[in-house]
């Protein structure tokens, strides 16, 4: 058994392909198992049964497609502020947070209204501030998935809003 990045293959995988060259971040990945020989346009084959695993962090941090991608804007995604029209639905492999194609999660539309209606109410009833002494840094940690290396803390003001 053949194995390539980091971590050795399990035992019920025949192998495992990595298409990246310094796979870091095998834990935000997309793994597609290959059923017929595959041949790349660079001349490599991907034989069947071979595990490959898609690294979606390094495509949604490639300074090619992004400018400065290891900056949080948000404006990069609104496209009344000159940015990309990113359909986070899988459409858009620029950002794919659900996956795409066949196999993309079949919860993501009652995700994505969930969070909208979360993040709305939050909005509605309360006033969000900055906590003085632990000041908002956006620093990452890879995990299980990428979190922020440093808690958000901040004061949540309730307003009151008429329901």
């Amino acid at each position: 058994m053949a194995a390539f990045g980091l971590w050795p293959s399990p035992s019920w995988v025949p192998r495992v392909l990595s298409l990246d060259d310094h796979v870091s971040y095998q834990l935000l990945s997309w793994a597609r198992l290959s059923i017929t020989d595959v041949q790349l346009s660079n001349g490599m084959v991907v034989p069947s049964h071979t595990t490959a695993m898609v690294n979606m962090w390094n495509i949604t941090h490639d300074s090619d497609v992004w400018k400065n991608p290891l900056e949080f804007k948000r404006e990069r995604f609104m496209e009344a502020e000159s940015g990309a029209n990113v359909d986070v639905r899988g459409g858009d492999l620029r950002l794919a947070p659900f996956g795409a194609g066949r196999r993309v999660c079949p919860g993501k539309n009652l995700g994505l209204v969930i969070v909208m209606l979360w993040v709305a109410k939050l909005l509605q009833n309360f006033e969000w501030v900055q906590d003085e002494i632990h000041p908002v840094d956006l620093e990452e940690v890879l995990k299980l998935s990428c979190e922020m290396k440093n808690p958000l803390v901040v004061m949540a003001i309730q307003r009151n809003v008429p329901f």
